[in-house]
């Protein structure tokens, strides 16, 4: 990961999305809607009424990644350093291979990620750690009245973690979130690979 400085010499820029990025948006929303799965190569995998499989990449934008520290000595996020950020979420199969050149504010984003955690490693070890932090995440499909919000691990490895809860038609659905970490992207954020797999409780 690179150094602290780096972090906080970036300036923020977004770029607004493109008419065909909101289309993109729109068709996977009314699909997620419906219940169906938002990458066709789920379909199989659904498990019957009431249950949702599907799968979103997930681009950070690292100029928006803000820690503190755990002493003012520290030039680096260590241990126990916390941490906020946040990047965009899109269909899965947008980013290929470990994304090194994807930029997170490309067109035909489905919505806003937004990640707020607790280094268990420094950063400097966070790129081959298995556990690497401790983070509640939140998935807006597009914004708050559709998201989805989890809890667990994350690290270079697969990881599952616990989904939290739900708004709008993901209310009152339990399961788990598969989280895969592609690699690091242009801005030096993580790519992610994300499925939910989602069963209504209550009916």
């Amino acid at each position: 990961m690179n150094s602290l400085h780096l972090f906080l010499n970036r300036r923020v820029s977004r770029r607004l999305l493109t008419r065909v990025g909101a289309i993109l948006a729109l068709t996977a929303l009314a699909a997620l809607t419906t219940g169906a799965p938002a990458n066709a190569s789920d379909d199989k995998r659904q498990g019957g009424p009431g249950t949702i499989i599907f799968t979103v990449d997930v681009a950070e934008d690292f100029s928006l990644f803000t820690p503190t520290f755990v002493k003012p000595s520290d030039t680096q996020p260590e241990r126990g350093s916390f941490f906020v950020t946040e990047g965009n979420i899109f269909p899965a199969g947008t980013i290929e291979g470990d994304g090194a050149t994807f930029d997170p504010d490309s067109a035909g984003a489905l919505g806003r990620w937004f990640c707020r955690g607790t280094h268990l490693v420094s950063a400097a070890e966070f790129p081959t750690s298995a556990r690497a932090v401790h983070t509640a995440q939140l998935y807006l499909l597009p914004d708050e009245s559709r998201s989805l919000a989890t809890d667990g691990v994350e690290g270079n490895v697969p990881v599952l973690r616990a989904l939290s809860g739900g708004t709008g038609v993901f209310r009152g659905y339990v399961g788990e979130q598969k989280q895969e970490m592609l690699g690091f992207n242009a801005t030096g954020g993580v790519n992610l690979r994300v499925t939910f797999i989602l069963r209504k409780a209550v009916r």
